[in-house]
């Protein structure tokens, strides 16, 4: 009978000591959850304020990127206005080109005609022509002068053409050519719309007493012609200085 009080107060110490026991045990438990979720909430605010940079980068690099195509857009407007400039260059690079060869045919042109004068009024002398007509010839002379330099500064002066003409009497339908196109296919001669040329005239082309060629007028200029040779009718080699006669 003595042994059970005992007994029963040796199981209620043992309960107590396992009670304590669990109840540090749990306590112990509870700090170090809450010492994982202090942690947790600490590694969630850096992570949402490395979320709030991010995202703020991520604004600018969108401006930077909308700033870049901006940019772009300009290089290309300013790109395709050069290209444009180019272009027009070139092209009135061209037509420089076109005029100065114009103004370098006009003055071989010219310069032919004044030879081909100061060769007549030789003539005229020598067959004791009358001083009017020298006096005539000198004048045409320098008026074709003028012209030649206004040909050369790639200036035109009004009215000399028909002044100077007035007195080719002795040398209508004349002309010498100033150049030979590739195998003899065409002539340059000094010979113009201010000299009476037109198209489809027909002029001899003569090397010393010997026809050579016949030519035919295809383009007319003010001071010099175009004219096509006739295949048919060749009979030696042109050269820059044979003569042409208009054919009536």
């Amino acid at each position: 009978m003595h042994r059970l009080p005992l007994l029963l107060c040796a199981v209620a110490v043992l309960g107590s000591i396992a009670s304590a026991a669990l109840f540090f045990q749990i306590g112990n438990s509870k700090q170090l959850l809450e010492y994982r979720l202090a942690d947790t909430a600490s590694r969630v605010n850096r992570l949402e304020a490395d979320l709030a940079a991010a995202t703020e980068q991520n604004g600018a690099l969108k401006g930077q990127v909308r700033a870049l195509d901006a940019d772009l857009a300009d290089t290309r407007v300013k790109l395709t206005t050069a290209e444009s400039r180019v272009t027009q260059g070139d092209l009135a690079l061209a037509q420089t080109k076109s005029v100065l060869e114009v103004y370098e045919l006009t003055a071989r042109a010219l310069a032919g005609e004044i030879t081909a004068l100061r060769q007549d009024i030789a003539d005229i002398r020598a067959s004791h022509a009358s001083p009017e007509a020298v006096a005539a010839y000198k004048s045409a002379i320098a008026e074709l002068e003028k012209q030649l330099a206004s040909a050369r500064t790639g200036t035109a002066t009004p009215g000399l053409s028909a002044a100077s003409t007035a007195v080719f009497t002795n040398r209508a339908g004349r002309a010498t050519i100033l150049t030979v196109g590739p195998e003899n296919a065409f002539v340059v001669l000094n010979f113009g719309s201010a000299r009476g040329a037109t198209l489809g005239q027909k002029l001899a082309v003569s090397q010393g007493t010997s026809e050579i060629a016949t030519v035919l007028i295809s383009d007319v200029r003010a001071n010099f012609s175009v004219a096509q040779v006739l295949p048919d009718t060749l009979r030696g080699v042109l050269q820059k200085g044979d003569s042409a006669v208009l054919l009536r």
